[in-house]
């Protein structure tokens, strides 16, 4: 997986912020389309944040973090663990070519895709994490991580009882899984489907005051 520095964009002042955050946008989409959110956010809590969001490479026409699951000839859902572990070691390298303040507060989180990749960064990252943000996402490679110690303990995670695209069943799974890795997770859940509502927002900021 290929990614690069121009291809970030930011928010906040670096030098002024104390805590930052790496954001990840969902599949086919583009970071782009999270910018709006994120400076709300930061809005929200005076400014504090320095907000990095890369965009995921392109591959075969479609915006992605790592190989999506496949059908085998049985019609069982098979996940690529092997390039997942790939997508981390790039992300992990593009952490280190940031070169953010290690002394300040560090989150990582996403959307769907994006909120998959950061609860797999959450057990599988060489860096600390204060924190995870995990909106209508799921845990990829479940199996593959159990024995995965985490680098970070603080998850907030939300999901809404109608999304279409990551069941809600996916949800209770990965809660299921978390569960049993830490007890600081913070959750949120309603009548919406797959996306962010104004009241997932308003919870997300109650939790990054907490950080």
């Amino acid at each position: 997986m290929n990614l690069y520095k121009n291809d970030i964009i930011t928010v906040g002042d670096e030098k002024d912020s104390n805590l930052n955050i790496l954001w990840f946008h969902g599949y086919g989409s583009n970071n782009w389309s999270f910018e709006p959110m994120m400076k709300s956010i930061n809005m929200m809590i005076d400014e504090r944040a320095y907000i990095v969001m890369p965009n995921a490479p392109n591959i075969e026409g479609k915006n992605s973090w790592y190989p999506l699951p496949k059908r085998d000839e049985q019609g069982n859902l098979q996940e690529d663990y092997n390039g997942l572990k790939t997508s981390i070691e790039t992300i992990d390298s593009l952490i280190s070519s940031l070169s953010l303040n290690k002394e300040k507060k560090f989150i990582i989180g996403g959307f769907s895709q994006g909120a998959a990749l950061s609860l797999s960064l959450l057990f599988k990252s060489k860096y600390k994490i204060d924190g995870c943000i995990a909106l209508s996402g799921y845990m990829p490679c479940a199996l593959d991580f159990d024995q995965e110690n985490l680098a970070g303990d603080k998850v907030f995670i939300a999901h809404g009882f109608e999304d279409k695209a990551i069941s809600y069943q996916d949800y209770e799974k990965t809660l299921n899984f978390l569960e049993t890795k830490t007890a600081m997770i913070t959750k949120h859940t309603g009548e919406f489907g797959h996306t962010i509502t104004q009241e997932v927002s308003n919870k997300l900021v109650e939790w990054i005051r907490t950080i």
